[in-house]
């Protein structure tokens, strides 16, 4: 046949039965020429070769971009947050925004004038949990959390989280620095400084332990005579 006359004819004609233009010019499909010339053996062939082709190495080829894709994709997103991480001003400029919306809340608590120049006075300011409570719903202040990374599912729980004693209400310096250690994703260095730290405390207390027993073993106590006596 015309289509297979030489070996680049060949190999032209199954490039195109490859992507499915397998027809003469006179809109036959080539294989029926091959089916009627050897039989059903041929034709079988063709048909695992077409879904070898289609399913197979196509799904691959889509499978390696796709991956690609998405691999790009989130190291530019990493690349992103690393560099709003890594920005002073993006935090300067949020963090400003919530103590502004903190102060405005609370009723006990105002900003005389300029933020600049009240800083040691706003750092020792203690704000209700129920007033961050309140803040943590304000568009603002969700955006602002939002620019620093602070995942969405804590917002309603920072009351609690920055509230280490359980006392009720969180000082803002405390605030600040509870927001800046939420930032960002957990990291395998946040367990293992807890780990370290609770390690530390465990020898503290154990210490503590051996010196109250020592105490109280040089304590005189009463016998059973002066108790009676008494």
């Amino acid at each position: 046949y015309e289509f297979f006359n030489s070996v680049p004819r060949s190999m032209f004609t199954t490039f195109r039965c490859s992507f499915g233009d397998c027809s003469t010019s006179g809109g036959m499909p080539i294989f029926e020429h091959v089916h009627n010339e050897y039989g059903a053996v041929a034709s079988i062939f063709y048909c695992f070769f077409i879904f070898a082709i289609t399913i197979g190495l196509f799904n691959v080829i889509s499978a390696i971009f796709v991956e690609s894709t998405m691999a790009a994709a989130m190291s530019l997103e990493v690349a992103k947050k690393k560099g709003r991480l890594a920005d002073k001003r993006l935090w300067n400029t949020r963090i400003s925004t919530l103590i502004k919306r903190l102060m405005d809340v609370s009723p006990e608590h105002s900003i005389p004038g300029r933020m600049s120049d009240n800083v040691d006075e706003i750092f020792s300011v203690d704000v209700p949990g129920k007033v961050i409570d309140l803040v943590v719903k304000d568009p603002v202040a969700i955006q602002a959390l939002n620019d620093l990374d602070i995942d969405p599912e804590d917002h309603k729980y920072l009351s609690d989280i920055l509230d280490p004693d359980n006392g009720g209400s969180v000082a803002i310096s405390e605030f600040v620095d509870g927001l800046r250690r939420l930032r960002g994703d957990p990291r395998r260095s946040d367990i293992v400084t807890v780990d370290l730290m609770i390690r530390s405390m465990q020898q503290q207390i154990g210490d503590i332990q051996r010196k109250v027993t020592a105490l109280l073993e040089d304590l005189p106590f009463p016998s059973e005579q002066d108790e009676a006596n008494c």
